[in-house]
């Protein structure tokens, strides 16, 4: 009996979970979750059919990753490499692109040098916020998400980088 790309995507969701718990449970360190988050992408990538469902398993480890980075406090060195690999990979949603940007932004306390990158993240984010209707639960949920973000930052002491202008 043939499975439909439905019924995959939605094993695909609950082995995710299932190892999310499991190592939840186990109370694994970062280097562990990372280690055997990717294992498992590599192990689901030979199921997929399409480039796009490849794109999509790896947007979704590649941002679960980075939140678990942040929740580990993981030095610019861990999480830079990280980020850029979202990046390279694109967001799956504009839901996951807010989540990313306020995670950088967040995380500025521990690495401030990369202010102007995160504040231009954030503000894009923002930007793109602002193109939806007003009265969507997005817009307001990922309004709300960057301005918590920008008070954390702004706690830290950190301020936004001016932007340079050219006369």
């Amino acid at each position: 009996m043939r499975v439909t790309r439905k019924e995959w995507w939605h094993s695909i969701a609950q082995r995710r979970e299932q190892l999310f718990l499991k190592l939840i449970e186990a109370k694994a360190p970062y280097q562990d979750y990372k280690l055997a988050v990717l294992e498992q992408e590599k192990a689901l990538l030979r199921e997929t059919r399409t480039p796009a469902e490849r794109l999509h398993l790896q947007q979704i480890t590649a941002k679960e990753v980075l939140t678990e980075a942040y929740m580990a406090r993981a030095s610019w060195e861990e999480f830079g490499p990280l980020l850029r690999r979202c990046q390279r990979l694109g967001f799956a949603d504009l839901g996951d692109f807010v989540h990313v940007a306020c995670l950088f932004a967040q995380a500025l306390p521990r690495f401030p040098r990369q202010a102007r990158q995160a504040f231009a993240m954030l503000t894009h984010a923002e930007q793109k916020l602002l193109r939806l209707r007003k009265s969507h639960f997005l817009r307001r949920d990922g309004l709300k998400a960057i301005t918590h973000a920008r008070r954390i930052v702004e706690a830290a002491g950190i301020a936004q980088p001016k932007t340079r202008t050219t006369t």
